[in-house]
């Protein structure tokens, strides 16, 4: 089941190599009156397959997360739904973290491709103004940092979102390939890590899968940091290159690039 999560209620494992494009009305979001209203109607839409009325209940602060409007996600929540059928979404426990913070394990029966299977999520619910919101993901908080223009005829990497959650962080690079050449995050022998200085110490992330990212394109990922803490220094990724005409890494032209720096 875990391999069908991104379909079910969230979009944070796929929304990242998709720029839609529209300039339809955005949706009016809504608040309930209680965390536990909140999030009972947010699983009574999403056994329902009622998207647009799942993603007026998300939260401000994951909307912001996400980085698309609203009408973006609801295109992405549908594409994405097409081969699922929730059977059930069952509140399993929902405790106060503060007075603006409840924590949600929620279990979620579904059909993916034919195959039945229970699993348990976890959900943040906010309370954004008069009312409460649900935060798909556990997401609790996201801050925005500015981005340079991109250079011409170089590949850019910017950090853009750091992302926390309850158990952690998440951080968002948007990499803008403006150079000749196609170019390759990590290989089997040398994967891409994510290195983020902190405050309080430094962290690292392993991209399992290398990814390649093609000549005058634009891409971004993502990459889950746990436990972190603190404000965020520098972040660097390492083990880039160039790749050649066959689409092989060129071992010349490894290199690490600084993609924030305080």
């Amino acid at each position: 089941m875990k391999k069908y999560r991104k379909k079910i209620s969230a979009l944070f494992s796929i929304m990242l190599v998709l720029f839609l494009v529209g300039c339809s009305k955005e949706i009016v979001r809504v608040k309930a009156p209680t965390a536990e209203e909140a999030l009972s109607l947010f699983n009574k839409y999403n056994v329902d397959n009622n998207i647009e009325e799942m993603v007026k209940l998300y939260s401000d602060v994951y909307v912001d997360a996400i980085g698309y409007s609203t009408n973006q996600i609801i295109k992405i929540m549908k594409n994405n739904r097409k081969d699922v059928e929730i059977n059930a979404a069952t509140i399993e426990s929902l405790e106060a973290v503060d007075d603006n913070t409840q924590k949600a394990n929620v279990s979620i029966t579904a059909i993916v491709n034919g195959e039945e299977s229970t699993e348990s999520y976890t959900y943040a619910v906010l309370k954004e103004g008069d009312g409460w919101a649900v935060s798909p993901d556990g997401i609790i908080g996201c801050m925005n940092f500015d981005v340079p223009v991109s250079k011409s005829k170089e590949l850019n990497l910017n950090l853009v979102k750091e992302i926390i959650n309850f158990t952690g962080g998440i951080i968002r690079v948007d990499v803008v390939n403006n150079s000749s050449n196609d170019v390759i995050f990590g290989t089997n022998d040398a994967k891409t890590e994510v290195l983020v200085e902190t405050t309080e110490g430094t962290y690292k992330n392993t991209l399992e899968q290398s990814a390649t990212v093609n000549k005058r394109s634009r891409s971004s990922f993502m990459s889950s940091i746990d436990g972190i803490k603190g404000e965020i220094q520098k972040v660097t990724v390492t083990n880039i290159y160039d790749a050649d005409k066959d689409g092989n890494a060129i071992d010349t032209t490894k290199r690490d690039i600084i993609v924030y720096s305080k």
